[in-house]
């Protein structure tokens, strides 16, 4: 099969999109299919390794590092939907299937718009939703006429789709009410570390200045508008002058790291982000990982930081939403605590447990069981190429 898949970012660029599509490529080609990624050349945080050699990626777009203001992202978006169509236009070999991340937003509509002349079949899979996200981040109003333009936009791009694959249950349920008719459910997966990790991570924990006695909380990754740290603030106050020592720290960066530092710098540490190699080692050095998402955001993203802690059987503190994809997966196999926003009497109770090493060591390992159920990329990839070769009428 000839396979085309498009999105904004890709490897060496390590932003968590890129990542998985580089995963989904990688397995396609050892399957034998031939594979082509269109993305742009911009940077996106720390850089990891460059592509497989087999996959054939058209670089187009924007040279420049992903930037976070919205007129310099308004005009990446508008050079990369440029190049999409015409490296689409140019393609030597007629694909069997194209498949669209949503970064760019409505990216989807390039497909849209091939399938519509050519008849290609398409997937949609949803890393985020637009123009949900601009409703939710209070960029437009509900009432909006752009709004309303925008919401037609999303309906073709999901309606026609051959599939729509949702992160988790909640995305699902938006998608489906807003015209998609294929809904798919896969979850983002991670990866298991390494015996070298545990050694590393050992190592990191004594150069950082992090007692064996300590207990380390941390939050890695993008401090993005759909996260909030309002409860594990909350939390750091109740808990400060407590033994054994309980420290929050934040690493990476994003839109809300200035405020978050300038507001709860008392009580939070804050590290820059780790390149790729670094990873497990220092995601693998934190006894308790934090996830957290705002109401409004439910279902429009689903954060991949939760995935990546039970890979390594770490136990997660939530603070958003309870019938959020992450609230029930948390509850359902009891792999850490959740903190529902504004409620006081949850801090109280997880305040209580969070320092004991016994409940950390049992939701850990409850957790890690999640991942072997859930989360391993073996599944999720098998998953994915079947979704992708039924679309274009191919069984795998």
């Amino acid at each position: 099969m000839n396979i085309v898949l498009i999105n904004q970012f890709f490897p060496p660029a390590q932003a968590p999109t890129g990542v998985l599509l580089a995963d989904v490529a990688g397995e396609l080609a050892r399957r034998g299919h031939a594979v082509t990624v269109i993305a742009s050349p911009a940077g996106y945080g720390a850089e990891g390794a460059a592509a497989a050699p087999e996959i054939d990626v058209i670089r187009v777009g924007s040279r420049e590092r992903h930037r976070s203001g919205i007129a310099a992202k308004i005009n990446d978006y508008g050079r990369f939907y440029r190049g999409v169509g015409r490296a689409l236009a140019q393609l030597k070999e007629r694909p069997d299937v194209v498949v669209c991340m949503t970064t760019p937003p409505f990216i989807g509509l390039a497909a849209a718009r091939l399938w519509r002349r050519r008849g290609i079949p398409y997937v949609l899979w949803c890393m985020d939703l637009y123009p949900e996200a601009l409703v939710a981040h209070q960029l437009l109003r509900p009432q909006s006429l752009l709004l309303a333009c925008l919401n037609r936009l999303a309906r073709r791009e999901r309606r026609n789709a051959a599939r729509v694959i949702a992160l988790g249950a909640d995305m699902a349920r938006l998608l489906t009410e807003s015209g998609a008719a294929r809904v798919v459910e896969i979850p983002p997966w991670s990866c298991a570390a390494s015996s070298q990790a545990e050694l590393a991570a050992r190592e990191l924990r004594r150069r950082r200045g992090w007692a064996d006695e300590d207990v380390v909380l941390l939050y890695s990754g993008n401090m993005g508008r759909a996260h909030r740290a309002d409860e594990f603030a909350a939390l750091a106050k109740r808990l400060r002058g407590q033994t054994p020592r309980c420290r929050f720290v934040f690493a990476g960066d994003g839109p809300r790291r200035a405020q978050w530092e300038q507001q709860w710098g008392e009580w939070f540490e804050f590290i820059p982000g780790v390149a790729a190699e670094e990873r497990d080692a220092h995601l693998l050095a934190a006894d308790v990982h934090l996830v957290s998402q705002q109401p409004d955001w439910k279902g429009i993203v689903v954060p991949s930081k939760f995935p990546a802690a039970c890979a390594l059987g770490r136990p997660v503190l939530f603070a958003g939403p309870p019938d959020s994809a992450v609230g029930n997966w948390l509850a359902q196999a009891d792999t850490g605590w959740l903190l529902p926003p504004g409620d006081s009497s949850a801090i109280e109770a997880v305040a209580c447990e969070l320092s004991q090493c016994a409940p950390r060591e049992r939701k850990g390992a409850r957790a890690r069981e999640l991942y072997n159920r859930l989360f391993t990329p073996e599944q999720n990839y098998h998953k994915m190429i079947a979704v992708i070769t039924d679309a274009a009428g191919v069984t795998s």
